[in-house]
C-alpha cells in the first residue's frame, strides 16, 4: 500500500522516469519544442517554449519528468494588435519575490517584433497573469529573444538581440531604462554567419557570462558563442570579451548526429550539485535544412574549464543513455 501511494504521488508530479531510473535519452520533450526555457524553484522544474499564439508551462519535480507533465496554458495572444502573432521565446523568471513571463510578439510582421511581460497574480506560476505591456516601450525598432541578467549584487539588466547583442538596465522587473542601453557584441566572426541572438545569463561564483546563439535557427549551422564580463560594469562594451570559437556546435559521431544546436537555458540537478544545459536541436541534416519545424528540446550535464569558463562538451545524440541529474534517480 505504501509503494502504491508513493507511485501515485510521483505520477501526479509528472515524473517521467520509472521509479529509481538511472538514465534517460534525448530528446527531453517528445514533441517539437523550440527555444526551451527551464527554471528550477522550490523543488519544481518549470518549462516553457515557443508556442505560436499562446504560452504554456509544464511543471515537474524532475527534469526528465517534464515530458509527462501536462502543459498548462497561462496566456493566449489577443485576436489582433501588436502582440497578437509570432509569440516567440517565452521565459519564466522569479524576481524580487514575484513570477514574470517575458516573450516576444508582433502583429504578424516580423519587423514589428517587440518584448512584452506578464506578471503573475499569485505565487503560482501556473495561475493567472496580468499583462504589463512592453518591457522596453522606448525601443522603436526590431528586437527579439529578451532575457534578464541578474548580477551578483541583485541588479537587473535586459539583454536582447537586434541582430547584435544589446543591454540596458532595468528600473523594475517590468521596465527598462532605455536611456542607458549599450551594444555589447556584433556578429564579426565567420561562424556567426552575420547574426547573433538569444543571449542567456550564466553566473557562477561571482563571474558573469552571456551564452548566445549564432547563425540561423532554420539551418544546420546554429551554434553557441560566449561572452565573458571582464570588468564590473555590464553596460561597458569594452568589459565583455568574446570567445573566438563556438562553445557548443553541431556534432557528427559514430553514435549519431545533432544539428541546429542553440537557444539554450540553464538549470541544476535536484540536489544542486550539477549544472545542466537545455537547448534545441535536430537529429539529421536534411531535417535541419527544412526550416524551423522539428526543433526538439534536449538536455545534458555540463562542467567547467580550469579557467572558470563553461565546458559544454558536444551535444549528445538521440538514443544515447545519459545519467539522470544527481538526486533524481533515487526513490
Amino acid at each position: 500500500m505504501r509503494w502504491t501511494l508513493l507511485l501515485a504521488v510521483l505520477l501526479a508530479q509528472g515524473t517521467a522516469s520509472p521509479l529509481g531510473a538511472q538514465t534517460f535519452t534525448n530528446p527531453l520533450i517528445s514533441t517539437p519544442a523550440a527555444d526551451p526555457w527551464v527554471i528550477r524553484h522550490d523543488g519544481w522544474y518549470y518549462f516553457t517554449s515557443t508556442g505560436g499564439d499562446e504560452i504554456s508551462i509544464r511543471r515537474s519535480r524532475t527534469l526528465t519528468g517534464l515530458d509527462d507533465a501536462e502543459p498548462v496554458q497561462v496566456w493566449r495572444a489577443p485576436a489582433s494588435g501588436p502582440q497578437s502573432k509570432q509569440v516567440w521565446a517565452p521565459e519564466l523568471h522569479y524576481l524580487q519575490g514575484k513570477w514574470y513571463l517575458y516573450y516576444t510578439a508582433s502583429d504578424g510582421e516580423d519587423r514589428n517584433h517587440r518584448h512584452y511581460v506578464l506578471e503573475a497574480v499569485t505565487d503560482d506560476p501556473l495561475g493567472k497573469y496580468v499583462d504589463r505591456g512592453r518591457v522596453d516601450p522606448e525601443l522603436d525598432s526590431y528586437a527579439i529573444d529578451g532575457s534578464v541578467l541578474q548580477m551578483p549584487d541583485g541588479s537587473l539588466y535586459w539583454v536582447y538581440t537586434t541582430g547584435h547583442l544589446e543591454i540596458a538596465p532595468m528600473t523594475s522587473p517590468t521596465r527598462v531604462d532605455g536611456s542607458r542601453r549599450a551594444r555589447i557584441a556584433s556578429p564579426t566572426l565567420p561562424w556567426e554567419r552575420g547574426w547573433i541572438e538569444a543571449p542567456q545569463a550564466l553566473v557562477r561564483e561571482g563571474r558573469v557570462f552571456l551564452v548566445y546563439s549564432a547563425g540561423h535557427s532554420a539551418t544546420p549551422h546554429y551554434v553557441l558563442g560566449l561572452l565573458t564580463l571582464t570588468g564590473s560594469d555590464p553596460l561597458d562594451p569594452g568589459a565583455w570579451r568574446k570567445h573566438d570559437s563556438p562553445v557548443f556546435q553541431p556534432y557528427i559521431g559514430p553514435e549519431g548526429a545533432v544539428y541546429t544546436t542553440g537557444h539554450c537555458s540553464f538549470t541544476t540537478s535536484p540536489d544542486g550539485k550539477e549544472d545542466w544545459i537545455v537547448y534545441h536541436g535536430k537529429d539529421w541534416r536534411d531535417a535541419a535544412l527544412q526550416g524551423f519545424a522539428g526543433r526538439m528540446t534536449r538536455a545534458q550535464r555540463f562542467g567547467w574549464h580550469a579557467d572558470g569558463t563553461p565546458d559544454f562538451g558536444h551535444p549528445i545524440p538521440s538514443g544515447v543513455e545519459i545519467a539522470v541529474p544527481s538526486g533524481e534517480g533515487a526513490p
